[in-house]
């Protein structure tokens, strides 16, 4: 249950930070709202995984799985690349840190 909540908390963050980032550039107000309202659900997420989950686990998790998605929704949606392979490098240590915490993992 705790992969699914932080799966979902990871794509309600990217899916508000996506819609921020066409308010800062055209200016719709309504891109501004549905981003507030999808950080107001990651925020509930984050809350419900805390209850089941260190947070330890539960914030290398998010972050890694934000990094990921960030860079293919960055890539995907926006256009934009990694121009320099210490972001990759970057990338990868994320996924290590995912891997790492779950190594012989025992939740809270």
């Amino acid at each position: 249950m705790s992969f699914i909540l932080v799966g979902s908390m990871t794509a309600a963050e990217l899916f508000g930070n996506a819609h921020l980032k066409w308010f800062a550039e055209e200016g719709n107000h309504h891109n501004f709202i549905i981003g507030v309202l999808a950080w107001l659900l990651v925020l509930a997420l984050l809350i419900k995984t805390l209850q089941s989950e260190s947070m330890m686990w539960t914030c290398i998790m998010w972050e890694a799985g934000v990094v990921v998605g960030g860079a293919i929704t960055a890539w995907l949606i926006f256009g934009e690349k990694i121009t320099h392979w210490v972001q990759l490098l970057g990338i990868l240590f994320a996924i290590a840190a995912a891997v790492c915490i779950n190594w012989n993992c025992n939740s809270k």
